[in-house]
């Protein structure tokens, strides 16, 4: 096989981040903002930071500053967690509900038009070899 799947994913990778930062220029936020807003909003269980950082692989001082700008802009909130007095939760304002449903929305639409491209087991090929890094 002459093509790189590495490159190939990389390329994948950048076009959506591009295309997630341009959905959410109008809002004052960066794609990375939005995703982990998306991932609030289908975590609504307690989700701290220490969740944000490994689901995005992300250093606990970034996501210290992204959740500090979120909060800033009324979008998440930190809660004291009733499990653990020393771990903060973090939660959706209604402001960020708001927007999560944006980016739900287009997170749907973006992936339909990905996967109607393919047949059913193309789609389910796909997947499970994205699943694969999850490992």
């Amino acid at each position: 096989m002459d093509e790189s799947i590495g490159r190939l994913i990389k390329i994948a990778h950048s076009r959506l981040n591009s295309q997630l930062d341009e959905l959410a220029k109008p809002y004052g936020l960066t794609g990375v903002q939005m995703a982990v807003i998306d991932y609030l909003r289908s975590n609504s269980d307690e989700v701290t930071q220490k969740d944000i950082e490994n689901e995005f692989q992300i250093q606990g001082s970034t996501v210290t500053v992204m959740i500090d700008r979120l909060e800033h802009k009324a979008l998440v909130q930190r809660i004291k967690s009733l499990k653990d007095k020393r771990v903060n939760e973090i939660k959706l304002t209604e402001k960020g509900q708001q927007i999560s449903n944006l980016v739900k929305n287009y997170i749907q639409d973006y992936e339909r038009d990905i996967f109607s491209q393919f047949s059913e087991e193309e789609n389910k090929t796909i997947l499970k070899f994205l699943h694969s890094f999850e490992k």
